[in-house]
C-alpha cells in the first residue's frame, strides 16, 4: 500500500509540476513565435511603403513629364513666335525715319499717340 500513495504522490507532484512547466513552456514558444511573426509583417509593411514610394516616384515623373510636354514646350514655342515678331516689328520701326513718307506715316502717327496715351494712363510715380 505504502507504494501506492507514494505512485500517487510522485503522480501529483508531476501533475502539479508539469502542468505549469508545459504552460511557461508554450508561452515561451508562441511568444517566439509571434516575434518572428511580427518580424516578418515589419519587413512586408516596409518592402510596401518603399513601392508606394517607388510608385509616388513614378507618378511626379510622369507629372513632370506631362507638364513639360503639354505647357512648357507650347509656351517655348510660342515665346519664340512672339520673339521674332518683336524683332521684326522693332526692325520695320528702326525703318520708319528713312522712310520717304516718315514725316506722314500713319504707322507712325499711330504709335506717338498710343505712347502719349500710354504716359497719360500710368500715375506719376
Amino acid at each position: 500500500m505504502s507504494g501506492e500513495i507514494t505512485t500517487i504522490i510522485v503522480s501529483a507532484l508531476v501533475a502539479a509540476v508539469s502542468a505549469p512547466l508545459g504552460a511557461w513552456v508554450n508561452s515561451r514558444v508562441l511568444r517566439q513565435k509571434y516575434r518572428i511573426e511580427i518580424a516578418q509583417l515589419r519587413a512586408e509593411m516596409e518592402d510596401k511603403l518603399a513601392e508606394v514610394k517607388s510608385h509616388e516616384l513614378d507618378n511626379v515623373r510622369k507629372a513632370s513629364d506631362i507638364l513639360m510636354e503639354n505647357i512648357v514646350k507650347p509656351l517655348k514655342t510660342e515665346i519664340q513666335s512672339l520673339r521674332r515678331d518683336v524683332s521684326k516689328f522693332r526692325k520695320a520701326v528702326e525703318q520708319i525715319p528713312m522712310c520717304p513718307m516718315a514725316g506722314d506715316c500713319p504707322v507712325s502717327r499711330e504709335l506717338h499717340r498710343t505712347e502719349t496715351d500710354d504716359a497719360r494712363d500710368k500715375p506719376d510715380s
